[in-house]
């Protein structure tokens, strides 16, 4: 069994994808749930964790569908169980209805909602970029641009779901799901709670008595999440050089690091694990000083627009350029090249 490597003790270093190192993650943060409905590129997720629930005492599910898989890993944190549901980016279309209520709702053991999206259609119908099922349910959104962050973002993804007792979605990309490299191994963490159903119809039951006040719960949640986000390991700066910036995050965190070095640029780098919601006196400290920062992001201009409003008003602003600006396309994968035709058009 090629898994057996992700159950090697912390320390470990073992090349794995980044569908591998979600799985690992679940196994670090003491998972006892895993459903999915299966689709490329997540399918290797629960793959994996099936292989491994003999030894890990994990319970793993292929759900009915991709609503059903949120449904039943939402009852499981709500009983006290951590759980995963994944699935791919088309899927969540299906489980909507289940998370965005799931948000008023709220949950006791910690929930990560897993979606990959696919830029350039490789195995999809469409594009869509998912980022806006978090600002839609009013949910966190994590990041990772490589295999490493895919298992520690995991591992937070937990802890941060219990915090804000809200589901949490891992927004991955065809590349990081399926790219391998180096991932350094972290502690197991023991499962010590048993599921247990407390009963809170205010709490459980979203009539509309009930959903209004929970909104404002919610709200509240929200507001705590934006301070995290400004203070997360996941979210700095890498670079603080010259008067021309870039904001990134995913995938394209790589590809941006790689064309500024290829054209020997010198810019100031902030890298965004932790998107949604934003960082923004985070953002706004790092933009004040320069003259021109490049927004680099697969699909939408999601954290481009959040920048744009950040800076708006800001006596200082640079200029900011993105898709929106015609720099970079707002169609199909990223590439170093694609990111270098774009930082040589200013």
């Amino acid at each position: 069994m090629a898994n057996l490597r992700l159950l090697q003790p912390a320390g470990n270093r073992v090349l794995i994808s980044g569908n591998e190192a979600i799985a690992r993650g679940c196994i670090e943060a003491g998972v006892g749930f895993s459903s999915c409905y299966p689709g490329t590129p997540s399918s290797e997720i629960t793959d994996t964790l099936y292989e491994l629930a003999d030894k890990t005492g994990m319970y793993v599910e292929y759900s009915t569908n991709e609503k059903v898989a949120v449904e039943a890993s939402a009852g499981a944190a709500i009983t006290g169980v951590r759980s995963i549901a994944s699935m791919k980016h088309v899927g969540l279309n299906v489980a909507a209805d289940a998370l965005v209520t799931l948000a008023y709702v709220g949950v006791r053991s910690g929930c990560v909602i897993v979606s990959a999206d696919d830029p350039q259609c490789w195995s999809s119908q469409n594009e869509q970029d998912n980022r806006y099922y978090a600002q839609l349910a009013g949910i966190p959104c994590l990041e990772p641009s490589d295999a490493q962050e895919a298992k520690d973002m995991t591992v937070e993804a937990f802890k941060l779901s219990e915090r804000l007792e809200l589901p949490v979605i891992i927004r991955t990309t065809t590349r990081v799901n399926h790219t391998h490299s180096p991932v350094t191994l972290g502690d197991v963490e023991k499962r010590t709670s048993k599921p247990e159903f407390f009963r809170d119809a205010n709490r459980f039951v979203m009539i509309p008595s009930n959903a209004l006040p929970r909104h404002d719960v919610l709200l509240k949640k929200m507001k705590e999440a934006e301070r995290i986000s400004e203070t997360t390991r996941f979210n700095k700066i890498v670079r603080r050089e010259h008067d021309i910036g870039v904001i990134t995050s995913g995938a394209a965190f790589n590809y941006s690091m790689e064309a500024l070095d290829k054209l020997n640029i010198k810019a100031s780098v902030l890298k965004l694990g932790f998107t949604h919601p934003p960082p923004s006196e985070l953002i706004l400290d790092f933009i004040k000083q320069l003259r021109k920062v490049f927004v680099v992001e697969e699909l939408e201009p999601v954290l481009e627009n959040a920048v744009r409003s950040i800076a708006f008003g800001n006596p200082n602003s640079p200029q900011i350029l993105g898709k929106l600006t015609q720099h970079l396309p707002r169609s199909g994968e990223f590439s170093t090249r694609i990111v270098c035709q774009a930082f040589s058009k200013e």
